[in-house]
């Protein structure tokens, strides 16, 4: 994407046309007050900016519409915007947006709004090969999320006249926070160390982390021992054992060995069962387990009622021993007087029937709260760490009083419903009911925890991968190593054009946005060298060096670079005077064209410089790059459209 010809017109039809050459250098010289600098604003209010920069003058008064032709790769694009309205800040939002081979600029009875200037960067930028994207950086306040626009990477091909020679911003606007932070989220993109997905993976990355947090503590509550299944086992367990279809009491603490134990037992052919008896007994044993569960679990709540009750006691007199001891702290601005009669008044010398305290009486004093308010902290670990121990302790005993409870249920209610039945048969049925649950708990659990298994593993591995592909520290990584090419080609021209400072590593820090210079204390930044010729050798090199980077890459930036006065510190805008000193300026300024010269000559036709001043060398490759020369009365506005009465008029 090139520029062709910049357009205003006024509302009696009037049209004023700005040329340009692709893929060469274009000057436009001329004196102060011309019009140049507002060439930038024209150009960045055609590619959508909002906010409106143009200087109250004649051009403010007379224009009524800015337009910008464009060359693409295979056709052209019209881009027209009608003028804000008198002291508006903001523009309008209608542009007209047109694209065809052959366009040239229209006539103004020829425009017309037909979109809005977020169509317009969005599809002057899939032209240009900008992808949807988003770009993520984490934030104090969370992830902050950018899509990277035809208006971000306008701000890489600008450089006004008050920022071309500032050794604290590297780029256009960089002084507004906003535009800075929307730099440095968009710049990897645009170098192409950021994909144009990062932030949709962003977001399968967190959704995979909390899918993987989930399955992990479905997980873990379906081995927790106090969990419902091992809560039904065990009540299956006191049931088999109180009808004597196994040994034990108690269930093996492995929950697939003490599952495989009691199906074997429910399976196994009948034997002799104990007498009627002693499973009337084994009940009775159930039940003084219930009670006796029961009891510890009331037994642990006043334990812990207790120790509330202290941790509470322990905080009132902590809270309330911090007041003297805030009074007695100042005993430490008195000085020790062993000599001092306590007996006697301090003011009148009269002997005192109870004696103050001595300051040494008030620093044991001291010294005992201290020591109290210090044991006290030092135990509230110990009460939180038994708090935790008599939780457990309880959820432990509320499972086994559970499973316990379950299983005088079932016989109870076995009891009521087959009582009629001979013995063995109602253990038969009990082993027929056992043998039903047990393999319905084992199927459920056990698909249970292969589903839940296979979530986690898969969860994981979403985790991973997508935590490899987008590690900070990689991204970063990958940002230096495409800068790479930048500072080598930066430390080259430097070199040429003898900027300061020498010999050391020139570098362009994409998180700080400025150059770096390397130091035996580290790097330093641009705002420590001084003189304002290397400020503006460095900004031009800079934005020459990413220009480049970006056509040998192809990386969808416009391929324009506007620079603004960048003999501004050479040359003031004043007359010469020929004197040896700005003799030696002219030359140094005219190296600075010159390499420009060779860069845009090198890279043909796939980059366009514009650079707007007021000097005109006389050298022939200078000459051949000027387009335009504004002096006297010929500037950017014709001087006769101030004659014209026409107003703007309101929009179509």
């Amino acid at each position: 994407m090139q520029l062709l010809a910049l357009i205003l017109y006024n509302a009696n039809g009037g049209r004023r046309l700005i040329h340009f050459r692709t893929g060469a250098l274009n000057v436009v010289t001329g004196q102060s007050a011309s019009g140049k600098s507002t060439l930038l604003g024209i150009f960045e209010y055609c590619t959508g900016r909002k906010s409106v920069t143009f200087p109250i003058g004649p051009m403010t008064d007379t224009v009524s519409w800015y337009a910008a032709l464009f060359q693409l790769e295979n056709t052209r694009a019209f881009v027209a915007r009608p003028a804000p309205g008198a002291g508006k800040k903001t523009a309008a939002e209608q542009v007209m947006l047109k694209f065809g081979p052959d366009l040239e600029p229209l006539s103004y009875t020829d425009l017309a709004p037909n979109t809005d200037r977020h169509t317009l960067r969005q599809r002057l930028g899939r032209f240009i090969g900008i992808e949807e994207n988003n770009s993520t950086t984490p934030r104090r306040r969370g992830p902050s999320a950018v899509g990277a626009h035809l208006g971000h990477a306008a701000l890489l091909c600008l450089q006004g006249q008050n920022e071309i020679a500032d050794n604290n911003h590297l780029f256009h606007r960089q002084s507004d926070r906003h535009v800075a932070s929307a730099l440095k989220e968009t710049l990897p993109y645009f170098l192409g160390a950021a994909p144009h997905d990062q932030a949709r993976k962003h977001a399968q990355l967190n959704a995979a982390r909390s899918r993987l947090t989930q399955a992990e503590k479905d997980l873990a509550q379906a081995h927790d021992p106090n969990g419902i299944a091992h809560i039904t086992l065990a009540g299956l367990w006191h049931e088999a054992h109180t009808l004597s279809l196994v040994p034990a009491p108690t269930a093996p603490d492995d929950y697939v060995q003490a599952t495989q134990a009691l199906q074997d037992a429910v399976l196994a052919p009948a034997t002799e069962q104990a007498h009627a008896l002693e499973e009337d007994q084994r009940k009775l044993d159930l039940e003084r387990t219930c009670a006796d569960l029961r009891e510890q679990l009331r037994a642990l709540a006043t334990d812990r009622r207790l120790l509330l009750a202290e941790t509470a006691a322990a905080d009132d007199y902590a809270t309330s021993a911090h007041i003297p001891r805030g009074r007695l702290a100042s005993l430490d601005l008195v000085p020790h007087r062993l000599d001092d009669d306590a007996s006697t008044c301090a003011l009148c010398g009269s002997v005192l029937s109870q004696p103050d305290p001595t300051i040494d009486a008030l620093r044991n004093s001291l010294d005992r709260l201290q020591h109290q308010i210090r044991g006290i902290d030092a135990m509230r670990p110990a009460r939180r760490a038994a708090l935790e121990e008599l939780h457990q302790q309880a959820t432990r005993l509320r499972s086994r009083l559970r499973a316990a409870e379950t299983a005088l249920q079932a016989l109870t209610q076995a009891d009521h419903t087959n009582g009629h039945l001979p013995r063995r048969d109602r253990i038969d049925f009990a082993r027929g009911r056992i043998h039903g649950m047990l393999t319905a708990l084992q199927h459920t659990t056990g698909a249970d925890l292969a589903r839940l298994s296979q979530a986690r593993d898969t969860a994981k591995a979403t985790v991973d991968a997508l935590e490899a592909e987008l590690d900070p520290r990689t991204a970063h990584e990958e940002l230096l190593a495409r800068l790479v090419p930048v500072n080598q080609d930066i430390a080259l021209w430097a070199h040429q054009l003898q900027l300061e400072p020498r010999n050391q590593g020139v570098y362009l820090n994409p998180t700080q946005l400025t150059v770096e210079f390397g130091a035996r204390t580290g790097r330093l930044p641009l705002s420590r060298v001084g003189s304002g010729r290397n400020w503006v050798g460095y900004h031009v090199l800079a934005h020459l060096a990413l220009h480049r980077y970006f056509v040998r890459q192809r990386r969808p930036v416009p391929r324009i670079l506007f620079l603004d006065q960048p003999s501004q510190v050479w040359f003031p805008p004043a007359t010469h005077d020929g004197d040896d000193h700005t003799d030696k300026d002219s030359r140094a300024a005219q190296e600075l064209f010159r390499l420009i010269h060779e860069v845009v000559k090198d890279l043909a036709p796939e980059l366009q410089v514009i650079v707007c001043d007021h000097v005109d060398f006389p050298t022939p490759w200078f000459q051949e790059a000027v387009v335009h020369r504004w002096h006297h009365s010929e500037k950017l506005v014709p001087a006769h459209w101030a004659d014209l009465t026409g107003s703007p008029q309101p929009l179509p």
